[in-house]
């Protein structure tokens, strides 16, 4: 595993390319136009990032600035709308709820296609 900080390079992120990540059943068209809303938003942040042997096109996110907090609860609500591994599906109650009282914990590891970045520097373990 090798860690990076990492901006977001989405400005122009569209609903066709996050569709073309899904298969066979990608969400609806309104809910891959708020998730490319959503990465369009976040251009320009920055975050911390591994990369991963077993998955050599993304980067697992690991953190960002407290700043950014909502930019990253509205992207991630609108990835848990996914029919197979999303656990708020038409529930933005309950999301927003668990959210606010630190109980919100993804169903799966959080990747992000490399392209989605610009890779800032290599974080050297101590």
């Amino acid at each position: 595993m090798e860690i990076y900080k990492l901006r977001f390079n989405t400005a122009s992120k569209s609903a066709d390319e996050i569709k073309a990540n899904y298969d066979p059943a990608p969400p609806s068209d309104e809910v891959l136009e708020k998730m490319a809303e959503a990465f369009r938003n976040l251009h320009d942040t920055e975050v911390v990032g591994a990369a991963w042997p077993y998955s050599p096109d993304s980067y697992s996110l690991y953190g960002w600035h407290g700043e950014d907090d909502e930019k990253f609860k509205e992207l991630i609500y609108w990835i848990e709308q996914d029919s197979f591994f999303g656990g708020y599906i038409d529930d933005r109650d309950r999301f927003d709820t668990d959210w606010e009282n630190g109980e919100y914990e993804p169903v799966t590891a959080m990747h992000f296609d490399k392209s989605d970045f610009i890779v800032i520097e290599k974080i050297e373990k101590k």
